[in-house]
């Protein structure tokens, strides 16, 4: 029995093995269970990847945002808001439009992937967030101008400014007047 079954085994495994392929056939070989799971594994470290890469630069954002909001109040609580308008926005917002640059890929033609959208999501959403931060700023400041404005609008309807007198002195020429008079009659009667 042992020698009927070894045979049978081994016409069965040549069998298998030298079956013939028509033309244009190919050998399927079944997947083994160690490279499904080697393709699972595979499959869940490029999501896990993927996903540390979109939470990365989400925490860039939230960061650049952050660091731009709390610059400008810091700048503006100290009393040098023109500053933080105009330096720290315009580094942060140059620093994420350069980062925003170099997603660009270029061969030959320029060619936009996600990782330049998600770049320029970022740079809007700073942007946004430096506009947001500096309303105020900018609200105080025209506040300011037009206050200036009407100040010395105001000081200039109000004050009192010395007038120079146009009117002729009737009071000293009718003085001079009679002193002449007062004269002319003393040298009258001093000569009679």
């Amino acid at each position: 029995m042992n020698e009927i079954d070894s045979l049978l085994s081994q016409f069965q495994n040549t069998s298998e093995q030298s079956t013939p392929l028509m033309w244009g056939e190919t050998t399927s070989e079944k997947p083994t269970p160690e490279s499904e799971d080697g393709e699972r594994l595979e499959q869940s470290i490029r999501d896990v990847f993927s996903n540390k890469q979109l939470l990365n630069k989400a925490l860039a954002t939230f960061l650049g945002v952050f660091t731009a909001n709390a610059g400008v109040s810091l700048l503006t609580s100290l009393g040098i808001g023109a500053m933080a308008s105009g330096t720290l926005g315009s580094i942060v917002l140059g620093l994420f439009f350069a980062n925003t640059l170099t997603k660009l890929h270029y061969s030959g033609q320029i060619h936009i992937d996600k990782d330049f959208l998600v770049a320029t999501a970022q740079t809007a959403s700073v942007g946004a967030s430096l506009w947001i931060a500096f309303d105020e700023y900018r609200a105080v400041s025209n506040a300011s101008s037009v206050g200036k404005t009407r100040f010395y609008q105001e000081v200039k309807s109000y004050e009192v400014k010395p007038t120079p007198k146009n009117e002729t002195p009737w009071l000293l020429i009718g003085l001079a007047g009679f002193g002449l008079l007062v004269l002319a009659a003393i040298v009258r009667g001093t000569n009679q």
